[in-house]
Formats: structure tokens, C-alpha cells, sequence
């Protein structure tokens, strides 16, 4: 059998720790969004400067629907919401998978949400980076605690999987 990994406490904590983390950050991207909507002067805390502003990326065309939804869609198509309200409802769901499935069956779903949170981490990578050529301090916590979960969540599979 092999060992469960784990960051601070346990893994099953740090996956609940760090889902929560990714739904306080989420919460703060809506947060400097919507500020920023309401008063273009508004300076968000991930401020930095003209290359470090979380809230020049958070209200680029690249925060709503990672920048293609809405161009497939349409610009006011129910899908074409913002990338910040999907990661409130990923890292909810993330904790609720973990809190109401056995860990069978919560394991490799975990696994495949952790691969998904990744992926979506690299395309927004890639945007901020390259397309935008900033660095968002708040994008890039998510995409830490996105490696941190599929970290856990390989543990907490490759452990459940030898268990049946």
C-alpha cells in the first residue's frame, strides 16, 4: 500500500485547506473585478505595477470564459461568465466530492477535477504571461494550489487504488 503525501497536516486536511484557499482567492478576483467595473481607479492590494496588476488581468477580455467562450458563443451567452465564478464552483466542488463520496469513489474523481484545474493553470499561464505579459500574483496562487491538489489527489488515488 502506499503512503498518502501530504503538505501540513494530512492529506485529506490539505485538500480541504487548500480548497478553501482557492475559494478565498476566487472570492478576491470577483472581489477586484467588480471594484474595478464600478471605479476604473481602483488599485487592488495585487497592484504592483503596470507588469504586476492582478486587476489588469482579472478585467481583461481573458478573465470571462478564458477568452473564447465568448467569442464561440457570444459575448452575453449564459457560458460566457467569469473565469473567477468557475473557481468558486470548482473549489466548492472540490470539497464536496471530498465530503460526501467514499474515498473509491472520490479518488479518481478528485484525480480527473486536479487534471482539469492544471490544464486550465497552463492555457492561463501561457495568457497572462505571453498574450498579456504580466504577472497576477492572484493568478498564480490559484495555479500553485491547483499543483498542490493534483500533488494530494495522485497520493490519494495511487492509495485507494491499491486498496481495492
Amino acid at each position: 500500500m502506499t503512503e498518502l503525501a501530504y503538505l501540513f497536516i494530512s492529506n485529506m486536511a490539505d485538500r480541504m485547506f487548500l480548497s478553501v484557499v482557492g475559494v478565498v482567492i476566487s472570492v478576491y478576483s470577483l472581489y477586484v473585478e467588480l471594484q474595478k467595473e464600478k471605479n476604473p481607479n481602483f488599485r487592488a492590494a495585487c497592484d504592483f505595477n503596470d507588469k504586476m496588476s492582478c486587476s489588469r488581468v482579472l478585467t481583461s477580455k481573458y478573465a470571462r470564459g478564458f477568452g473564447f467562450v465568448g467569442k464561440l458563443l457570444g459575448r452575453d451567452h449564459l457560458l460566457n461568465v467569469r473565469n473567477c465564478n468557475l473557481g468558486i464552483l470548482f473549489y466548492l466542488a472540490y470539497l464536496t466530492v471530498d465530503l460526501c463520496l467514499n474515498p473509491w469513489s472520490a479518488a479518481p474523481v478528485l484525480l480527473v477535477m486536479s487534471v482539469m484545474g492544471i490544464l486550465t493553470s497552463l492555457y492561463l499561464g501561457f495568457i497572462l504571461f505571453y498574450v498579456l505579459q504580466d504577472v497576477c500574483v492572484v493568478c498564480i496562487s490559484t495555479y500553485c494550489v491547483n499543483g498542490l491538489l493534483l500533488y494530494l489527489n495522485y497520493s490519494y488515488y495511487c492509495h485507494h487504488s491499491h486498496r481495492h
